[in-house]
């Protein structure tokens, strides 16, 4: 009975966090908007409402788990997130080497202060899609 709960706090603690993160990212949105009415604005708000899209779906699934009694995390999600996460850093070398060839060949005009937010944002979608293959393949 102990895990049982265990595991119902922390999806608790799971669920806050990523409706802080998500709160966050609108209002930053929103305040970024209201200051400089830009369309970069509504690129934040763009990644905000895909996170919730992908976070709601992640979300209910964690739910049902707890629900049947299941773990959080098991020895098989454990493997899957460990072999994403090794794919993943050897595609984000690659991936963080091409954009900035093509920022640089191109001559793309993206700020400075953008390119560490479009690398992180090519990493995060590299470990979904890693994630995702791995969870499918099976062992």
């Amino acid at each position: 009975m102990e895990n049982i709960s265990n595991n119902k706090r922390k999806f608790i603690i799971m669920t806050a966090v990523f409706a802080v993160l998500v709160i966050t990212i609108m209002l930053w949105a929103i305040f970024d908007y209201l200051n400089n009415p830009n369309k970069e604005s509504f690129g934040v708000a763009f990644v905000a409402l895909i996170l919730t899209v992908f976070g709601v779906k992640f979300l209910r699934d964690k739910y049902e788990s707890v629900k049947k009694g299941e773990p959080l995390k098991d020895e098989r999600s454990r493997k899957i997130e460990m072999k994403a996460g090794a794919l993943t850093f050897y595609i984000s070398i690659y991936w963080l080497l091409a954009l900035s060839i093509i920022i640089e060949e191109f001559s793309i005009p993206i700020p400075a202060r953008s390119v560490p937010s479009a690398g992180l944002i090519g990493m995060v979608i590299i470990f979904g899609l890693s994630y995702l293959y791995f969870n499918k393949k099976g062992d």
